[in-house]
């Protein structure tokens, strides 16, 4: 049995049992470790190479010494090193100088190619130059993918049909079957890994590398892997220097410290969200050190910010203006790119945010940038919160006091009223208790006042931010106190109303008529003009006395009166329906009868009675029911009814009562007595009546 030891030809027996004695399979490459590898491969194709192994073979071998007899071509061996055939027996290193010779061939073909693969050599003369198995591992991921897509898959002849030397096909073909990534996700990541390290973009790095499949064999991708897991240490080393900085009161060294985690990960979000927040602990220690600092100033709804346009340390080409939440530097909000051609010359960059969100504590910063990377470290603001104040503030008159309306910003969400009393011995404003849009301030002392109304809205570590404040001045006038205990009884026959009430302490009480629907009392009626006071005594006790028309309802409304204040007290409803007109009743069926009668306004319901046959039933009838049928029908009989129908008043009326209208119905009178015909007499009777009578016929 043959042992393999490498560096040693080994040469074994196809009858040998012992798997041991066969060489290992070759490691094949994790990726291909190439910047701009899916350009090279574009090019091939458009070329019609099938990899870069035809691309380092002219047309003419023969012209150059490097090369062999077309004859003896057998292949490229690419397991051990990549070589080609050269002169004889002799095999060629494709190393840097072979692939300078390579170029020269292609330059001296005259092929149609030639101009095209000159330009793919340069670009594989380059990659070698940077690594010397750079070829072999380029061409073996070649391989793989050519015979893991083939119809056929990875076998034998295909990896001969591809150009590799007979003795390693085989070998590669089973390398390649025994793991190497089919076409998609993995197999385009593992390509796109060396277009994207080494380079700033950490995050991204680390998201490729993660799906590039490892087989613990490749010692490019472990360093590689290497290389990402030392720079995410470093940018964690700065992140815990800047917060060992930040508790030691040093922000500044802290947020410069964030700034070089930020360029060691510049696509990290996380990392750029540090940095702001830096940023804006600096801006909040006032005066810490000197130097640049970014200016706000409230415009109403508006921020209006400016900063220099050059910054210690930092040369950047543009500034970032952006917008985030206190306390939340990765809810970022791109507002605008500035460049030093938009501000004035020997002046400072400007940018005003009218769209600002209202009742949040928000900050603005401004990113250096220099080729879309942050150049330096951000000017950040203290923490603004646009408070708008009230809006459509005004005050009127209610009884004994002011009521104060306006509207707020939907974010308000505290708002706080104080009140000040004009003139001599006014003291300290007082605070009022308010509802969101309305205040009612009762029990007030005639005088002039002045309210202040401001808004809250939630402001930086849970505390309140208010606005400036709306002064609204009013004045308060004297009130009439509201009559009290209206009573109303018949007088006079019944068809007059005396009105009697407690006069009020202050002020004069009256009865008016009350032409409209009823109110509540203790409503200020100061402006109505359509109310007819009734006068009335002021001593002992105020009365007055209504005649109340037929067919009539009024609502009588007792009112205070002070100067021109005019105010409700209580109202009595005082109600005279008509007589019922034009009562008739008849018979419309040997059982039904009805009734018929003009409406007696302004009555809703109308009782109605008959009687006769002795019983006696009633019924209520709505006006809305009546005006509908046009009449009432009853059930009768044969005999005389009398009918009598009288408006019913309102139950909560004072009301005079009307007479009741009365309608006979007559009987029936009843119809002749017929005797019925005698029956025939029988045939006996007949008979003998006959036998009587015959002596005489005869």
């Amino acid at each position: 049995m043959a042992q393999w030891r490498p560096g040693q030809r080994a040469v074994w027996d196809e009858s040998d049992e012992g798997a041991a004695a066969r060489p290992p399979l070759p490691d094949l490459p994790c990726f291909p470790a190439m910047h701009g590898y899916t350009r090279l491969r574009e090019d091939l194709d458009a070329l019609g190479f099938r990899h870069v192994a035809d691309a380092l073979r002219p047309p003419a071998p023969a012209a150059h010494p490097a090369f062999g007899r077309p004859g003896n071509d057998d292949g490229f061996r690419v397991l051990d090193g990549l070589w080609f055939r050269g002169r004889g027996i002799r095999w060629a290193r494709a190393d840097e100088e072979y692939v300078r010779q390579a170029r020269d061939g292609w330059s001296a073909s005259g092929d149609p190619r030639a101009a095209g693969a000159v330009g793919v050599v340069d670009i594989l003369e380059a990659f070698v130059r940077h690594d010397p198995m750079g070829l072999r591992r380029l061409l073996l991921w070649q391989l793989g993918c050519l015979l893991r897509d083939g119809s056929a898959g990875p076998t034998e002849g295909a990896a001969a049909g591809l150009g590799v030397h007979p003795d390693e096909a085989g070998y590669l073909a089973a390398a390649v079957a025994l793991g190497f990534p089919d076409a998609g996700p993995a197999r385009e990541s593992a390509e796109l890994l060396g277009d994207v390290w080494p380079s700033r973009r950490l995050r991204h790095a680390e998201k490729v590398a993660a799906q590039v499949p490892d087989s613990g064999r490749d010692h490019v991708l472990a360093q590689l892997l290497g290389e990402l897991r030392a720079q995410r240490t470093e940018v964690h080393q700065l992140i815990d220097k800047a917060a060992r900085l930040e508790a030691g009161g040093s922000v500044r060294a802290a947020a410069k410290a964030r700034f070089e985690a930020v360029r060691r990960a510049v696509d990290d979000p996380a990392v750029q969200a540090g940095l702001l927040g830096a940023a804006a602990r600096a801006a909040d220690v006032a005066g810490a050190v000197p130097g640049p600092y970014l200016d706000a100033v409230l415009d109403e709804r508006t921020v209006r910010l400016s900063w220099p346009t050059a910054l210690p340390g930092a040369t950047p080409v543009s500034f970032s203006v952006v917008r985030f939440p206190d306390g939340a530097p990765g809810d970022v909000t791109e507002l605008a790119v500035l460049g030093a051609a938009d501000g004035l010359p020997g002046g400072p960059l400007r940018h005003a945010d009218s769209d600002a969100p209202v009742g949040r504590a928000v900050r603005y910063a401004v990113v250096p940038l220099r080729q879309d990377v942050i150049a330096g470290v951000p000017l950040a603001t203290t923490a603004l919160v646009i408070a708008p104040d009230v809006t459509g503030a005004a005050a009127s008159l209610v009884p004994e006091g002011l009521r104060l309306r306006w509207r707020v910003d939907p974010a308000c969400t505290h708002v706080e009223v104080e009140r000040r009393a004009e003139g001599a011995g006014s003291g300290w404003p007082e605070l009022v208790e308010c509802g969101r849009e309305e205040l009612r301030d009762e029990r007030l002392p005639a005088g002039d006042y002045t309210y202040e109304i401001r808004c809250g809205y939630p402001g930086p570590g849970g505390g309140t931010v208010w606005s400036g404040g709306v002064r609204v001045p009013a004045r308060a006038v004297e009130w009439p106190d509201q009559v009290e205990d209206l009573a109303a009884r018949l007088v006079g026959g019944g068809d007059r109303v005396a009105f009697t009430w407690r006069p009020p302490e202050q002020g004069l009480g009256t009865v008016v008529s009350w032409p409209s629907g009823p109110v509540r009392p203790g409503t200020d009626v100061s402006r109505r003009t359509d109310l007819t006071p009734r006068p009335s005594p002021s001593v002992p006790e105020p009365s007055v006395e209504v005649a109340v028309p037929e067919r009539s309802r009024v609502r009588m409304t007792a009112v205070s009166t002070l100067g021109d204040r005019v105010l409700t007290g209580p109202a009595v409803v005082v109600e005279r329906p008509g007589t019922v007109r034009d009562l008739t009743v008849h018979r419309i069926s040997a059982d039904r009868a009805a009734v018929r009668f003009d409406w007696p306004e302004p009555a809703v319901l109308v009782l109605v009675a008959w009687e006769g046959g002795g019983r006696r039933e009633e019924r209520r009838v709505a006006r809305s029911r009546f005006l509908a049928d046009g009449h009432l029908e009853f059930p009768v009989t044969s005999d005389a009814y009398r009918v009598t129908a009288r408006a019913v008043p309102r139950p909560d009326a004072v009301a005079v009562p009307a007479d009741a209208a009365c309608a006979d119905l007559p009987a029936v009178a009843a119809p002749p007595r017929v005797l019925p015909p005698p029956p025939p007499l029988p045939p006996y009777v007949w008979w003998g009546r006959w036998r009587r009578w015959w002596p005489f016929r005869r």
